[in-house]
C-alpha cells in the first residue's frame, strides 16, 4: 500500500517536483550506479586490474540492460536473501553479462563507494534545481522591494502593531536572507562534488598499485573531484548540505507564515495566488485557504526533522558504521526533495503574490493610530527628557485606549504635547510617512548592493 507522501502516486507531487524525484527514484538511481560501475571496470582494465575482455563484456551487457520492474525485482530478491545492499544487483548483472564479466563486475569497490559517488552526482543536479528556484524567488522579492518601496504598512512586533513600515521594507528582509542562502550554496559547492572510491576501510587496498590513478581517472570522467582523504566515516559534507536546506526552507517557511497571517480575513493585506480550479474547503465554498503558504511550512518541517536525523551520522564507529551511514539513505533524498518542492512553491508564491496596499494603510489607521506614538515621544524627549516623554505618551495612549479615542486626536488635545510642540510639528508627527525611519533608504541600499555586484 502506497503512503500519503513521497511514494504516493496520488499525493507524491505535493512532496517533490518531478525533476527532483527523477534524481532519487529506484530506476534512475540504479541506472546511474550501473553507469559508474561500467566506467570503473573500463578504467580498471586500462590499468590491468581486471581483464580487458571482462570490461568489454560488462560494458556490452550493461548497455543493453533495461532497468525495469523485473530487473529491480531481482535486485530486491538478492537483497532480501542476503541482507547485503548490492549483492542482488551484482547477481542480476552477472546473469546478463556472462561468467567472465560476472567474475569481475564490481571489483574492488564497496557499496559506500558507489552510493556516495552517485549521491554526489545526484546532489550536484539537485543543487542546480534548488538554486534556480531560489533565484526565481529572489527576483520576485526584488520586484516587490521596488514596487512597494513606499507602500505604507503596519510593522508588527509580538503580533501587535508597532510602527509604520513599507511593504517593500518587509520584502527586503526576505530578499537579504535569500541572498545569503544563495551565497551559501556556492560556499557549500566548494566542499561538495567529491567522489568516493576507497574500499573496505578507506585505504584503496583492493585497487592495486595504481589505485590513486584509478580513483583520479574515475572522478575526472564523472566530473567530480578526488577526495583529499577517504570520507567513509566523515559525513560533515552531507550534514552541512542538510543544514543549508534547513536554513533555506526556514526562510521559505517564514515568508509563507507571514503570508498565511496577512491573508487572514481580519487583516487581508496580501493573498497568495488562487488556482484556477482551487477548492478551499469541500464544505465551506467561500474559503480561499493559503494552501501554498501552509504546505511550505509542512515541507520545511520535513527538512528540519531530517536534518536533525542526519546530524546523527556525524558519529561513526571506527572506519565505517552502517548504523550512521544508512540514515542518509532515508534522510538525504527526503529532505532534498522536500526542499526542492518548498523552494519551487516559494518562487511561485512570491511571483504571483497579491498585495492590497489600500488595506495595509487602512489597517494602520484602523488601529487608532497608536503606531505613531514613538515619533511623538522622540520629539518630546529633547524638551522634557526621554523617560519623562515616555511616561507622558504611555499615559496618554493608555487613557485614549480606555476612552475609545484615536491616538492622533488625543495627542492634539494633550496639554503637555501642545506646550512643547508647535501645531505644525504635531501634525507632521501624526502623518505615518514621518514615522518610517529609514525604511526606504534600507530598501535602496539593498537593491543598490545587487546592482553594484
Amino acid at each position: 500500500m502506497t503512503g500519503w507522501s513521497f511514494g504516493s502516486s496520488i499525493y507524491g507531487g505535493a512532496w517533490a517536483t518531478p525533476q527532483m524525484r527523477a534524481l532519487f527514484d529506484d530506476v534512475p538511481r540504479t541506472r546511474r550506479w550501473i553507469e559508474i560501475l561500467v566506467l570503473l571496470a573500463e578504467i580498471q582494465a586500462e590499468h590491468g586490474l581486471i581483464p580487458e575482455a571482462a570490461a568489454r563484456d560488462i560494458g556490452r551487457a550493461c548497455a543493453s540492460l533495461t532497468v525495469d520492474a523485473a530487473f529491480l525485482a531481482e535486485c530486491r530478491a538478492g537483497y532480501e536473501d542476503t541482507a547485503h545492499s548490492t549483492t542482488g544487483l551484482i547477481a542480476a548483472v552477472a546473469r546478463r553479462a556472462g561468467p567472465l564479466a560476472g567474475e569481475w563486475f564490481y571489483f574492488g569497490a564497496t557499496v559506500q563507494d558507489i552510493a556516495d559517488t552517485w549521491l554526489m552526482l545526484a546532489l550536484r543536479e539537485a543543487r542546480g534545481l534548488l538554486i534556480a528556484d531560489l533565484e526565481a524567488a529572489i527576483a520576485a522579492a526584488e520586484t516587490h522591494c521596488r514596487r512597494h518601496r513606499d507602500t505604507l504598512a503596519p510593522g508588527r512586533t509580538h503580533g501587535q502593531q508597532g510602527l509604520p513600515i513599507t511593504f517593500g521594507f518587509k520584502a527586503a528582509s526576505w530578499l537579504a536572507e535569500m541572498r545569503r542562502h544563495r551565497a551559501r550554496f556556492d560556499e557549500a559547492a566548494a566542499r561538495m562534488d567529491v567522489g568516493q572510491l576507497a574500499g573496505g576501510v578507506g585505504a584503496l587496498s583492493a585497487l592495486g598499485p595504481d589505485a590513486l590513478a584509478i580513483q583520479a581517472r574515475l572522478f575526472e570522467r564523472l566530473g567530480l573531484r578526488a577526495p583529499d582523504m577517504s570520507w567513509t566515516a566523515s559525513r560533515d559534507i552531507l550534514v552541512e548540505w542538510a543544514q543549508l536546506l534547513a536554513l533555506a526552507t526556514g526562510t521559505a517557511d517564514r515568508i509563507g507564515h507571514e503570508v498565511y497571517n496577512l491573508q487572514r480575513d481580519e487583516i487581508g493585506e496580501v493573498r497568495e495566488p488562487a488556482l484556477a480550479h482551487g477548492v478551499g474547503s469541500i464544505t465551506m465554498p467561500h474559503k480561499r485557504n493559503p494552501e501554498t503558504a501552509e504546505h511550505i511550512g509542512t515541507l520545511a518541517r520535513v527538512v528540519r526533522a531530517n536534518a536533525s536525523l542526519l546530524a546523527e551520522s556525524l558519529v561513526h564507529d571506527h572506519e565505517r558504521d552502517g548504523r550512521s551511514w544508512k540514515v542518509e539513505w532515508h534522510a538525504v533524498p527526503e529532505l532534498t526533495m522536500a526542499a526542492g518542492k518548498a523552494l519551487s512553491l516559494l518562487a511561485r508564491l512570491l511571483e504571483h503574490l497579491e498585495i492590497d496596499a489600500d488595506r495595509m494603510r487602512a489597517n494602520l489607521m484602523a488601529s487608532g493610530g497608536f503606531a505613531l506614538s514613538e515619533g511623538v515621544m522622540l520629539a518630546l524627549a529633547p524638551r522634557i527628557g526621554k523617560q519623562t516623554a515616555h511616561r507622558v505618551v504611555q499615559t496618554l495612549a493608555a487613557a485614549a485606549r480606555r476612552d475609545g479615542v484615536a491616538f492622533p486626536e488625543a495627542a492634539r488635545r494633550d496639554e503637555t504635547i501642545r506646550a512643547h510642540l508647535p501645531p505644525d510639528e504635531i501634525e507632521r508627527l501624526l502623518d505615518p510617512r514621518a514615522q518610517l525611519g529609514h525604511c526606504q533608504a534600507l530598501v535602496d541600499r539593498l537593491l543598490d548592493k545587487r546592482s553594484a555586484s
